[in-house]
């Protein structure tokens, strides 16, 4: 409920709001499906080894992309710190406020450090509620079918 308050509170005062959220998907996409006779089982010809995986982190400004950037690495505090402050702090507006999750990399002291310095505000998601629905990167990739 804290967090909803505050969030409507940065809402009333017209600052904007920035969600950033990172997702990864897999180059191959096995089929879930097939045919058979009636009574037989399915099998396939696909080698299920891993083919690779694009990961993804992005900022959404008022539900519109503000910033993405596409990924073969592993996403881990060393990228992030560098994508926040290379590729989201100038392009962020003034004064905004940057939603983020728990994730162990996000809590690092030096990225809190570099939002703060560069005057915005720093809020981390509740631990998730039913009650609760947050747009993430991965929804809107899913939704575009990127």
């Amino acid at each position: 409920m804290v967090f909803q308050t505050q969030i409507a509170d940065y809402h009333q005062t017209h600052q904007p709001m920035v969600y950033v959220d990172e997702s990864g998907f897999a180059h191959d996409r096995p089929r879930r499906h097939g045919y058979s006779p009636v009574g037989q089982r399915c099998f396939g010809q696909l080698d299920w080894g891993a083919k690779g995986r694009t990961n993804v982190i992005g900022a959404l400004l008022s539900g519109l992309l503000l910033t993405v950037t596409l990924l073969t690495s592993n996403v881990n505090s060393e990228v992030f710190y560098t994508w926040i402050t290379q590729e989201l702090l100038p392009q962020l507006p003034n004064q905004g406020v940057v939603v983020m999750d728990k994730a162990s990399f996000h809590k690092r002291l030096d990225i809190q450090k570099a939002i703060r310095d560069a005057g915005h505000i720093l809020l981390f998601l509740p631990p998730y509620s039913p009650q609760q629905k947050h747009c993430s990167i991965s929804d809107i990739f899913t939704l575009y079918e990127i």
